[in-house]
């Protein structure tokens, strides 16, 4: 009798598996975002670094944009949305107030940035932005996003432009630099100096994060707690 129900579980788990949609297991494939690597580890040093700098980052757009943490990580795992299409994605969202999932689903029809800003960015009521303003006229997307990414770090830290600038010449993305500027905030130490450990020094970002007394894990709680400090007491 036990083998005979070994043998019924099987047949329906195979069953079930053919009535599935095909992209049901495409989805899953789709960008990953788990990190096996979350804890610094000596004997790796830059194992955790990739989940370090992507918290920092989704944090600071969690806060940027007001939406849910989760809800940033669902769209680039389920849906496998690349980090420049949701900073726009977003940054309209922020100025015209339309539905984000709507922009998404433009965007599945193909249309282009530059087309979809130019129909929900019509109202004269609506403050002209620059950004929006190159997209409509025809920014890359990788550029867009980089922009957008400068104005949200130099606004979430009050940081220069000209200090966002220096870091980006320096070699920095927007997820190192989002992350700099935290680890800076909660030690007092300058953004350049830190980023002289990882440049000069060769050392990872989770172990700079590590010798400050900060595991990888705790870098997006930082951000979303900015700009309190207590988190080491």
């Amino acid at each position: 009798m036990p083998q005979v129900k070994s043998s019924f579980f099987l047949i329906s788990l195979v069953l079930l598996s053919l009535s599935l949609p095909v992209h049901a297991f495409a989805e899953s494939t789709i960008k990953c975002h788990c990190f096996q690597e979350r804890i610094y580890n000596p004997a790796d040093r830059f194992a955790a670094d990739d989940y370090i700098l992507a918290t920092s980052f989704n944090s600071l757009l969690a806060r940027s944009f007001a939406i849910p943490h989760r809800q940033i990580i669902l769209f680039k795992m389920r849906e496998g949305l690349e980090q420049d299409e949701l900073l726009i994605g977003l940054k309209i969202t922020k100025v015209t107030r339309a539905e984000l999932r709507t922009l998404l689903n433009l965007r599945h029809k193909n249309k282009t940035w530059a087309e979809i800003v130019q129909e929900v960015y019509k109202s004269d009521t609506l403050k002209k932005d620059e950004i929006l303003e190159a997209i409509r006229s025809g920014m890359p997307s990788e550029e867009a996003g980089a922009c957008i990414a400068d104005d949200m770090i130099g606004e979430f830290y009050i940081a220069p432009p000209e200090q966002i600038k220096r870091l980006r010449v320096a070699g920095l993305n927007e997820k190192q630099m989002a992350l700099v500027f935290i680890l800076s905030h909660v030690s007092d130490i300058p953004p350049e100096k830190l980023v002289e450990q990882y440049e000069k020094k060769g050392k990872s970002w989770s172990e700079i994060a590590h010798n400050l007394g900060l595991e990888p894990k705790a870098a997006g709680r930082l951000i979303l707690e900015y700009p309190a400090k207590n988190i080491f007491q």
